[in-house]
Formats: structure tokens, C-alpha cells, sequence
């Protein structure tokens, strides 16, 4: 059994002229319908190409997109991160300092207060003997 897709029993390509009988049952076409069956299928083979191309194209272009945004936005996030911290370390670095700086012996604080408060009750006694001299 053989079928017509068999390599064997297709004929080879022979031309034909007008009137002549065909060695085989078929379609004949007329070479110029042909070629230009065999230009629109090489057409639309590239148009094919051209659209896959496209589509991968866009398909590459989108994923860079979404890749460089998600880049930006860690390296902005990085930088905030980065700016706190140094400014969290100055704050820190003042108290420290302040906290850990020369200070008053509480001694010269009291001896302080007491010369204030006598040196105040003195001058409200002396404005009190004025007022009342007056």
C-alpha cells in the first residue's frame, strides 16, 4: 500500500505545455501563480518573524522596566536606610556628649543656692526697711 505523501511515487518537478496530458491525477498551477504563492508564503513567514520579534521585544522591554524599578526603589529605600542611621548616630553621638561632659559638682550647686537665697533675703529685707522708712 502507498500513500501520495510517499517520496517514492511523488513525480519530480517536469514542465507542461498547453495540451500536453499530465502523468498524474492533481492541480496544475500556472508557474507565475507559483511564484507568487511562494512570495506571499516567504511574506508572511517574515511578517510571522517580524511579530515574534515584537512581542519578545515588548515582552524583554517590560521585565527590564519592572527590573530597573524594583532597583530604584532598593536603592532609594538603601539611601533612606543609610541617611537614618548616620542621623541616629549624630543625635546619639550629642547625648553621649552631653550626658558625659564636664559638669558642676553638685557641692558648688548647694554652696549656689545658699549664697542666692541669703543674697535674696537680704535685699527683700533691705527693700521691706526702705518701703517702710518711706
Amino acid at each position: 500500500m502507498t500513500y501520495a505523501q510517499d517520496a517514492t511515487t511523488q513525480p519530480s518537478p517536469a514542465p507542461l505545455n498547453e495540451g500536453q496530458v499530465a502523468p498524474f491525477n492533481g492541480v496544475l498551477i500556472p508557474t507565475f501563480q507559483a511564484a507568487e504563492m511562494t512570495a506571499r508564503l516567504e511574506e508572511q513567514e517574515s511578517l510571522c518573524n517580524i511579530r515574534v520579534e515584537s512581542a519578545v521585544q515588548a515582552a524583554q522591554s517590560r521585565s527590564q522596566l519592572l527590573l530597573d524599578n524594583c532597583t530604584s526603589s532598593r536603592q532609594i529605600y538603601t539611601e533612606m536606610y543609610t541617611a537614618q542611621l548616620a542621623s541616629q548616630r549624630e543625635y546619639i553621638d550629642f547625648l553621649e556628649k552631653r550626658a558625659t561632659g564636664p559638669k558642676i559638682p553638685q557641692e558648688v550647686v548647694f554652696i549656689i543656692g545658699i549664697v542666692a537665697g541669703v543674697g535674696l533675703t537680704i535685699g527683700a529685707g533691705y527693700a521691706m526697711h526702705n518701703a517702710a522708712a518711706h
